[in-house]
């Protein structure tokens, strides 16, 4: 990118001595860090960047509750998700503010608004956006096409899950099972197609655990079609109305999720995967530029020599803190922070079902089903999943609590190892 603006042009700050700290995106991530600086008594004033015009609430909780039908809708979906203890004083708020380019060397961001910002130092929390196969939300002949994102996103799909006879989803991870769910709580027919894999979480989980979460969701009366059957119904046409039609039926495109990055290009980061940062959050080799959250591509505690980047609410809230301790201690405040420490764990409900996943199952070349049986998963059933013998991963799946003594055991020897 060119070089930083004439001096005149940047806006804010007012010289007062006090350094200036950026944040890059008002979700969790970015609240996090900016309170945590907060508690390291940095005497500095923090400014907030955030794409949304809503302040941060709590994403996960869009799609976890089914909603009366009222014409206060998007009020309570937006009392329900807010995430309290936002506000304080010594934060500046700067919503419907898009980030548009960076020049870390110079320490200035460009605004959407048009203006520059010049900072002491920058928390990178810009998270990601749904990955899509069409170009943009909007009507085509047959479907209204939408993804689920944020809180405007889901206001919508609450409104049409409410009035519409059917909906299609496309994907098994976590936003599209949950909306099935969802769907399905509302009284809707739910198709769901995924053309990779043979169920839910299979990238996670393995082939034998996805096949069983694909079985209970058709015993709920999802049809769920796989392979070339799921690809032959996927929608390919370009929506060309930005305006969704109710007589469309409504499909959903839940098929992962893209890094947005491209606002830091020129800087010479490695960005092949959301930016890459060392094991304190840092974004080398910028002592004074930190990222956190879905963004953050950070050493693997758990894998020796690897990177990993979640896309999980406490990671988002793990690494947040770090970043914002981090940047207090560059600037002078309070010791160095640790070292990411951060101990995976997620969980989500589908249909009445509990799962409940901790550590990496991803890195396992073997599992081992410790109770239960998985054609029964609401009577609980406990998983670990092994590397060269040593448990790198568990899953806990039950329609009750049969066997959660047991999973918490489970995760003392794994947090232990």
């Amino acid at each position: 990118m060119p070089p930083a603006s004439d001096p005149a042009e940047i806006v804010m700050p007012v010289a007062d001595g006090r350094p200036l700290i950026g944040i890059v995106g008002s979700g969790i991530a970015g609240l996090r860090a900016a309170n945590a600086m907060l508690k390291c008594k940095v005497d500095a004033r923090i400014v907030i960047f955030g794409d949304e015009t809503h302040r941060t609430y709590n994403r996960p909780g869009l799609t976890k509750k089914r909603y009366p039908v009222t014409d206060a809708l998007e009020m309570t979906i937006a009392e329900d998700v807010k995430v309290h203890g936002d506000r304080n004083d010594a934060l500046t708020w700067r919503l419907g503010t898009r980030v548009e380019a960076a020049d870390l060397r110079h320490g200035v961001l460009r605004l959407s608004s048009g203006e520059t910002f010049g900072y002491d130092g920058l928390v990178i929390a810009a998270g990601v956006r749904p990955r899509t196969s069409v170009r943009s939300n909007g009507d085509c002949e047959l479907h209204t096409h939408r993804t689920l994102r944020c809180l405007d996103d889901a206001r919508y799909m609450h409104q049409r899950l409410q009035a519409d006879e059917k909906v299609t989803i496309v994907g098994a991870g976590f936003v599209a099972c949950e909306l099935a769910s969802l769907a399905r709580e509302y009284g809707r027919d739910v198709l769901m197609l995924e053309a990779l894999r043979r169920g839910p979480f299979e990238s996670i989980l393995g082939e034998c655990v996805s096949v069983a979460l694909r079985d209970w969701l058709v015993q709920h009366g999802i049809t769920f079609l796989t392979g070339d059957s799921a690809r032959e119904l996927l929608c390919d046409a370009k929506p060309s109305n930005p305006e969704p039609s109710s007589d469309r039926s409504l499909f959903i495109e839940a098929i992962g999720s893209v890094p947005n990055v491209e606002w830091l290009h020129g800087n010479g980061l490695d960005l092949s995967d959301g930016v890459r940062v060392d094991e304190h959050m840092r974004v080398t080799p910028w002592g004074n530029v930190f990222a956190a959250g879905d963004i953050a591509r950070y050493p693997d505690p758990w894998a020796a020599g690897r990177l990993t980047r979640m896309e999980f609410w406490k990671n988002a809230i793990d690494t947040g803190d770090l970043a914002g301790r981090s940047l207090a201690s560059a600037l002078g405040y309070g010791s160095v922070a640790s070292r990411i420490k951060y101990f995976p764990s997620m969980s989500t409900e589908v249909l009445g079902l509990r799962i409940q996943i901790a550590g990496n199952p991803k890195a396992a070349d073997s599992m081992k089903i410790l109770c239960g049986d998985l054609d029964q998963l609401d009577q609980g059933v406990l998983v670990a999943y092994l590397r060269e013998g040593e448990m790198v991963g568990a899953a806990y799946m039950d329609k009750g609590a049969r066997l959660n003594s047991a999973y918490i055991k489970l995760l003392k020897s794994l947090r232990e190892r």
